[in-house]
């Protein structure tokens, strides 16, 4: 979803008529007609009831235009605020777990700051643990990190962008993965862990998945960073437990095979607080959203 699309689903709605919409945007008519059929996809519901006389309003498009309304307001006066502050210093700051956002955020935050240059961006790489820590004492404006521990921080709004299943991560042609994963096996081979206290979530959720498929796991180690751990695998130290979008993260020459947990996923978000004060907000959202409609493959 992104804002072009609500724009033109407001005017259909006011002119009841999708070429009247084309005409005042100056673009086709079966551009305005995929654009509304693009969002419709994504709300998973019809907004219009379409005949070949005229569009009517649909009783979920009743309710979504209001809210649709107000997303536009909310833009329009952050527009204006941009405009009041001109010349005066305005920032943004995002915290995102390295390894799950990095196939697409320096791509957004390149196109958002390419967008509104005087916009000055700051970026924190923080874990699981500091990003919910940055999260309840407000200390930036955007939180890209694990969905559960988002959930945690009810001040956010909190949106699930990526879901991700669990995977075994071990060196190549390692015994328990030659053929297919031996599970039998997995009992008595040496794990290694991030932390539990820099990502409580999925640790805790590994522990469910080792429990799904009747071990305990043998801990020998743990890292406080991907790149540690994934670096220890390599080295031969132990095998462990990851979301299997990692496999983009490091050139490595490691096997990630995935596990048969279909129950249990690890799922991205983006946060922001429920109250927003900075106007440089909604502006990334909507780059960030534009962007996901763009490369739904990488989400």
């Amino acid at each position: 979803m992104d804002l072009t699309q609500l724009y033109y689903f407001i005017s259909v709605a006011k002119n009841r008529n999708f070429t009247a919409t084309a005409a005042e945007f100056f673009v086709s008519q079966p551009c305005i007609s995929h654009q509304i059929k693009a969002l419709e996809q994504e709300l998973e519901i019809d907004l219009f009831i379409r005949n070949t006389r005229s569009v009517e309003l649909t009783a979920a498009g009743e309710i979504f235009l209001q809210d649709a309304k107000n997303i536009v307001d909310i833009m329009e006066q952050s527009k204006n605020k941009l405009k009041q502050n001109k010349g005066h210093a305005m920032s943004l700051s995002i915290a995102h777990l390295a390894s799950p956002s990095h196939i697409f955020l320096p791509s957004i935050i390149k196109r958002f700051r390419m967008r509104y240059p005087n916009i000055k961006t700051n970026i924190y790489r923080q874990d699981a643990y500091q990003i919910a820590q940055s999260a309840l004492a407000h200390r930036c404006d955007i939180y890209c990190s694990m969905s559960l521990d988002m959930i945690a921080v009810t001040s956010m709004t909190n949106k699930k962008i990526q879901a991700d299943h669990y995977c075994l991560v071990t060196p190549k042609d390692h015994p328990v993965v030659r053929i297919s994963i031996d599970y039998s096996k997995l009992a008595k081979e040496p794990f290694i862990f991030f932390n539990p206290e820099h990502a409580v979530t999925m640790h805790q959720q590994i522990l469910q998945i080792c429990n799904q498929l009747g071990f305990t796991p043998r801990i020998t180690g743990t890292y406080n960073v991907y790149e540690d751990l994934l670096y220890a695998v390599e080295s031969g130290f132990g095998i462990t437990i990851l979301p299997y979008r990692t496999k983009n993260y490091m050139n490595s020459s490691l096997t990630y095979s995935l596990l048969d947990v279909p129950n249990i996923s690890a799922d991205l978000s983006l946060a922001w607080e429920q109250e927003i004060t900075n106007p440089a907000v909604p502006l990334f959202l909507d780059v960030f959203w534009e962007y996901m409609q763009e490369y739904p493959d990488q989400f």
